[in-house]
C-alpha cells in the first residue's frame, strides 16, 4: 500500500511511504516511547549513583524535551532542503547516539549531553511521523495517528515494565534498547521518498480556516496552551509517580510496575478511542479526555491510598489527547504552513518546565505536592479545549467531514 501525501502546492498526491517503512516509522515511535519512560523509574538509581537530588534528577528529560523543541523547529526547513528520507534516517541515527551516550558513558554530563542529542531526533521524528500520518491516510488519518501514537505508548508501558524485572540498578540498559531500535528502524527507510517538500505550506488545513487573523491568533494559543498543559500532566505523572508511590510505603518493583500499567493505560485510552474519530467531534473527544484526566487527579489528590489506580484513570484519560488534538488543529484549517511544527515544538515545553519544578516541589515539600500540583496543571487544559473549541464551533471539527 502506498500512503499518499498531500500539500497545498501539489495538485497530485506524492508518492512518499510503503508499507515497510510505515511499519519502520511505528517501531521508531516506540523506541520513542522507550526512552520517555526510561527517566521516571531511574530516578531513585540515578540519584544514587551520581548523587544528586530530585530537582537534579529531572533535568536530563527537561533537557531531552528541550531539544526535541528544536528537533520540531527544524522540520519545515529541512523539509524544503532535505528528503524525507534523508530526514527520518538523520532523526533515528540522533535519537540512537544519544541514547547510546546516555547508556555506555557513566557521567552526569554524558546523560545530560545524550539527552540533547536524543531530543533533537525524538523532536523532529514524533513532528514528521505526526503530519504524514495525518495527511496522508484520508479518512484513515485519525486513526492512523493515534495507532502511531499507540506504538509510542507501547514503548512507555515495556521501559518501566523492563526495569521492573531487571532492576532499577539496570537503567543503562533501558538506552541501549532504544539505539538499537532506532538502528534497526533505519534498515526499514529504504521506502520512503527522499523528495523534498516545496516551499510554501506543507501543512494543508481543512478546509480553509474560518475569521481572521486574530481568530487565527486566538485558535493557535488555545492549542498551545492545551498541549503544554497535556504535556505537562503527562511527563509529570509518568516522572514522578514512582517516588510518590515508594514514599507511599510501595516496594520498588511494585512503584515501578504501576508506572508501566499508567503507560499502559495511555495505550489503550488512543486504542479505544479510534472508533470514535469517525463519529464524534475532535474537540468533544479531547474535551471528555480532559475531564476525565482532571477528575482522575482530583482522586489521586484528595485519596492517597488511591494513587495507584487514580492514575491508571488518568493516564486512559490522557491516550487520546495528543493525536486526536492534533487532527483537531489540522481540520480546524489554522495548521497552515509551519504552524504544525510550531505548535509541536511549543506543546513539548511542558515537558520541559513541569518535570523539573515538580522535582524542586517535591524536594521542598514532599511528594504529597504531586497531585495537587498536577491537577491544577490538568485543570488549564481543561479551560484551554472549552474556549478552543467555542471558537472554532462551527469549523471543520470532525473527521469524517475534513477527509
Amino acid at each position: 500500500m502506498i500512503i499518499q501525501l498531500e500539500t497545498r502546492e501539489m495538485k497530485e498526491s506524492a508518492r512518499v511511504f510503503t508499507r515497510g517503512a510505515t511499519i519502520a516509522c511505528c517501531a521508531a515511535m516506540a523506541g520513542l516511547g522507550l526512552l520517555w519512560a526510561a527517566y521516571g523509574p531511574a530516578i531513585p538509581q540515578l540519584q544514587k549513583d551520581f548523587g544528586i537530588d530530585e530537582g537534579m534528577a529531572g533535568l536530563p528529560l527537561a533537557i531531552q524535551s528541550a531539544g526535541s523543541v528544536l528537533g520540531a523547529l527544524s522540520v519545515p526547513l529541512l523539509l524544503r532542503r532535505l528528503g524525507y528520507r534523508t530526514i527520518f534516517r538523520s532523526a533515528f541515527l540522533a535519537l540512537a547516539i544519544g541514547a547510546l551516550t546516555i547508556g555506555i558513558v557513566p557521567a552526569w554530563a554524558a546523560v545530560l549531553t545524550g539527552a540533547v542529542v536524543a531530543g533533537l531526533g525524538l523532536g523532529c521524528c514524533d513532528t514528521l511521523v505526526s503530519q504524514t500520518f495525518i495527511t496522508g491516510h484520508g479518512r484513515r488519518g485519525a486513526a492512523m495517528v493515534n495507532v502511531a501514537h499507540g506504538c509510542f505508548g507501547l514503548g512507555t508501558v515495556l521501559a518501566p515494565a523492563l526495569l521492573a524485572l531487571l532492576g532499577t540498578q539496570q537503567w543503562p540498559v533501558m538506552f541501549l534498547v532504544v539505539a538499537g531500535l532506532m538502528l534497526v528502524a533505519c534498515t526499514g527507510l529504504g521506502g520512503i521518498s527522499n523528495q523534498k517538500e516545496p516551499k510554501g505550506e506543507s501543512v494543508p488545513g481543512g478546509g480553509g480556516p474560518r475569521g481572521g487573523v486574530r481568530v487565527r491568533i486566538y485558535v493557535l494559543t488555545g492549542f498551545l496552551v492545551l498541549y503544554v498543559a497535556h504535556f505537562g500532566v503527562q511527563s509529570g505523572i509518568g516522572t514522578w509517580e514512582p517516588t510518590r508511590l515508594m514514599d507511599q510505603g510501595h516496594a520498588e518493583f511494585e512503584a515501578t510496575l504501576a508506572t508501566s500499567g499508567y503507560w499502559l493505560a495511555m495505550v489503550l485510552g488512543r486504542v479505544a478511542a479510534i472508533p470514535f474519530t469517525s463519529r464524534f467531534r475532535a474537540s468533544s473527544i479531547v474535551l471528555t479526555s480532559s475531564v476525565g484526566m482532571s477528575l482522575a487527579v482530583l482522586v489521586a489528590a484528595v485519596v492517597p491510598g488511591a494513587t495507584v489506580w487514580a492514575y491508571l484513570v488518568a493516564g486512559l484519560m490522557i491516550g487520546p489527547i495528543f493525536p486526536t488534538g492534533l487532527t483537531w488543529l489540522m481540520t480546524s484549517g489554522h495548521a497552515r504552513g509551519e504552524t504544525f511544527s510550531y505548535v509541536v515544538a511549543s506543546a513539548l515545553a511542558g515537558s520541559i518546565v513541569v518535570p523539573p519544578l515538580l522535582g524542586f516541589l517535591l524536594q521542598a515539600r514532599g511528594s504529597d505536592a504531586l497531585a495537587p500540583t498536577v491537577l491544577v496543571v490538568s485543570a488549564i487544559t481543561v479551560l484551554a479545549t472549552i474556549l478552543t473549541a467555542r471558537r472554532l464551533r462551527g469549523g471543520p471539527t470532525t473527521y469524517r467531514e475534513s477527509n
